[in-house]
C-alpha cells in the first residue's frame, strides 16, 4: 500500500506563504475601496491651521472704559477651535448674529492698565467660484437685497463719478462676469497706499490710490452702480508672524451665492486659506474708548492638520475604521491620538530597515522611536536638545554613583529622580527665557523618563567598554534614525492616509516578516568590507 506523502513546507516557505497572503488582502481591500466604495484623496489631502493669539493692551483714565472687537466665528469656510479670552479686571459680554461676533469688554472708573488676550485656533479651507459667462447683469435677486445696492457716505454709489466710471468700465457687455471683469482689473490697478483710518469710494477713485479699505469700497460702489449687490468683508490675512493689520475685501452676489473679491491682491472669485472672515459691513475691527493708548498684535502660527471634511467623508463610505470605532470616539477618544497610534507601526518600520538592514547602531532596540513619540509635542529641535542634555547629565551623574558602591537599582532610581530634576530645570529655564519650543516640557509625562534613564546607564557602560568614541558614534546613529521616525510619525498626509485605508498595516507586517527573514549583508556591513568583496573576483589561485 503505497503512502501519501504530504510535502512538509520549511520556515522560509511559510514565511513567503503569509507575505503573499497579507499583500493580497492589502491590495484587494484597497482596491474595493477605491473602484467599488469610490474612495478618494481629496479629502486626504492636508490643510494648514493658524493659531493665532490677539493682544490688546491699553490703560484707564479714570472713567468708563469700553473696548469692542468682532471675534472668529466657524462657518462652512473656517473651523476656529479652542478659543479662551483672558481679560482680568473687565465685564465680558458678547454678542453673536448670523455675520459676526463680537466681544465686548468694559470697566467702570478704570483707572489701571488693562491686557485682553484671545487665542484661537482657525483651519479655513481655500474656496474658488467658477462664474458662468451666461449670466447677465439682469440677474433676478431676491427681496432683501436692497442693503447691497445702497448709497452710504463712505459707499457713494449715486455720485456722477462713480456712475459715469461704472457705465464706462462695463461698456456694451451684458455678462457679469466680464463686467467683474473690467471693474477688478480698474480697482486692481489703482496704486496702493497704506491710509490710515476710512478711505471712502469716491477719495480713493480721485486719488487713483488706496490701502484694502478703499480699494474695496471703491469696488462695492461700481458694482452697485449697475445694479450687482455687494458687500464689505473684514477679517486677517494669516501670514506667520507678529502684525498689526488686519484686511478688508468684498463679496459679490452672484445665483444665489456670495462670491469673494480681493482687488488689493488680485484674488478674482476665489479666497486663499489664510483669509480670517471676521465680520461682514462696512464696519472697523477694533472699537475702543478715547484716550486709552489702545495697542493691539497678531501673533500667528501655523502648522499643517488633518483635513476636516476627513472624518464626514469616511461616514458616508462602507468599510472603513472610523465607523467601527465611532462609539470609542464619542466617549471622548481624541482622534488625533488614534492617527498618531496608527503611524508608530510606520516610525518602527524604519527603525527594523535601519537596524536590520543598514546596519546601523541605536540605544535600545526601539528607543529611537519611543523619543520620536515623546518630541511630537516639543517639535524635533527642542527634543533633540532635551534628549541629549538629560542624557549628558545623568551619564555624568552615574559616575559618582558607582564610586559609591551602590547596588543597580538604587543607583537606577537615584538616576531617574535626576532625569526628573533635569526636565523640570529646563522646563522653568524656557519659561524664564522665552524658549517656547521647550514648553511642553511643563509636563515631565511626555518624555519616556524611564527609557531615558536606562539608556544613560547603556551609554555610560559603552563608554567605559568601547570607549568615547564608539558611543558618540552611536548616539548620533541614535538621533539620526530618531529624526526619520519623527518625521514619518508627524505626517499628518500619512496619518490621514492610514485613517482611511488601515489595510496599509498588513503591508507593515508583510515587510516585518520580509525583513526579520533577511539573510543578506547589509549595508553598513557591505561599505565596511567592499574591498574584500570587490578583490575577491580579482584573487587568483596558485
Amino acid at each position: 500500500m503505497e503512502v501519501l506523502k504530504v510535502p512538509v513546507l520549511n520556515k522560509r516557505q511559510i514565511i513567503r506563504i503569509l507575505i503573499g497572503a497579507l499583500m493580497i488582502c492589502m491590495l484587494v481591500l484597497i482596491g474595493l475601496k477605491i473602484l467599488v466604495w469610490n474612495y478618494t484623496l481629496d479629502s486626504i489631502i492636508p490643510q494648514q491651521s493658524y493659531s493665532v493669539s490677539v493682544n490688546m493692551n491699553f490703560s484707564g483714565n479714570g472713567e468708563d472704559l469700553v473696548v469692542r472687537m468682532f471675534l472668529p466665528k466657524s462657518t462652512d469656510r473656517q473651523k476656529i477651535a479652542e478659543e479662551t479670552i483672558i481679560a482680568e479686571r473687565m465685564n465680558f459680554s458678547r454678542e453673536s448674529t448670523p455675520l459676526f461676533d463680537r466681544g465686548d469688554w468694559s470697566s467702570f472708573n478704570a483707572v489701571d492698565d488693562f491686557s485682553i488676550k484671545i487665542n484661537y485656533k482657525a483651519a479655513i479651507r481655500p474656496i474658488r467660484y467658477e462664474i458662468d459667462p451666461s449670466i447677465s447683469l439682469q440677474q433676478s435677486l431676491p427681496e432683501n437685497m436692497e442693503p447691497f445696492l445702497a448709497d452710504t457716505p463712505s459707499i457713494q454709489v449715486s455720485s456722477p463719478e462713480i456712475s459715469n466710471l461704472a457705465r464706462e468700465l462695463a461698456g456694451s457687455e451684458t455678462s457679469l462676469l466680464n463686467i467683474l471683469g473690467s471693474i477688478h482689473d480698474y480697482v486692481y490697478a489703482l496704486g496702493v497706499k497704506p491710509f490710515k483710518g476710512t478711505t471712502d469710494a469716491l477719495t480713493a477713485m480721485k486719488l487713483e490710490e488706496a490701502s484694502c479699505n478703499g480699494k474695496s469700497r471703491l469696488f462695492v460702489a461700481l458694482a452697485r452702480s449697475l445694479g450687482i449687490p455687494a458687500r464689505l468683508v473684514g477679517g486677517i490675512i494669516l501670514d506667520t508672524g507678529t502684525k498689526r493689520t488686519s484686511h478688508q475685501w468684498l463679496e459679490i452676489y452672484i445665483g444665489g451665492y456670495w462670491v469673494p473679491f480681493d482687488a488689493l491682491n488680485g484674488h478674482f472669485a476665489r479666497l486663499p486659506d489664510n483669509y480670517l472672515t471676521l465680520y461682514t459691513g462696512d464696519e472697523v475691527l477694533f472699537r475702543h474708548s478715547r484716550n486709552i493708548a489702545f495697542d493691539y498684535r497678531f501673533d500667528i502660527r501655523k502648522r499643517t492638520v488633518t483635513n476636516s471634511r476627513l472624518t464626514g467623508f469616511l461616514g458616508d463610505r462602507s468599510l472603513n475604521l472610523y465607523n467601527a470605532i465611532e462609539g470609542l470616539l464619542q466617549s471622548g477618544f481624541s482622534m488625533s491620538i488614534l492617527q498618531f497610534l496608527l503611524v508608530i507601526p510606520f516610525g518602527v518600520l524604519f527603525v527594523v530597515v535601519f537596524k536590520n538592514v543598514i546596519g546601523l547602531r541605536t540605544y535600545g532596540t526601539f528607543l529611537p522611536a519611543l523619543m520620536a513619540m515623546a518630541v511630537q509635542e516639543t517639535g524635533l529641535g527642542p527634543g533633540m536638545i532635551a534628549f541629549v542634555l538629560v542624557l549628558l547629565m545623568t551619564v555624568l551623574l552615574r559616575y559618582p554613583l558607582e564610586k559609591l558602591g551602590l547596588l543597580h537599582t538604587p543607583r537606577l532610581s537615584i538616576m531617574m529622580v535626576g532625569v526628573i530634576g533635569i526636565l523640570i530645570l529646563v522646563s522653568s529655564l524656557s519659561q524664564l527665557w522665552g524658549w517656547q519650543g521647550f514648553s511642553a516640557l511643563n509636563s515631565a509625562t511626555l518624555f519616556p523618563i524611564a527609557i531615558l534613564t536606562i539608556t544613560s546607564e547603556r551609554i555610560a557602560l559603552t563608554i567605559s567598554e568601547d570607549g568615547l568614541k564608539d558611543s558618540i558614534v552611536v548616539l548620533i546613529q541614535t538621533l539620526m534614525v530618531m529624526t526619520v521616525c519623527y518625521l514619518v510619525m508627524s505626517s499628518v498626509a500619512l496619518q490621514a492616509l492610514v485613517l482611511t485605508f488601515p489595510e496599509l498595516l498588513l503591508g507593515v507586517l508583510a515587510l516585518n516578516l520580509w525583513i526579520g527573514s533577511w539573510t543578506g549583508i547589509r549595508v553598513m556591513e557591505f561599505y565596511r568590507f567592499r574591498a574584500l568583496l570587490f578583490n575577491r573576483g580579482n584573487s587568483g589561485g596558485v
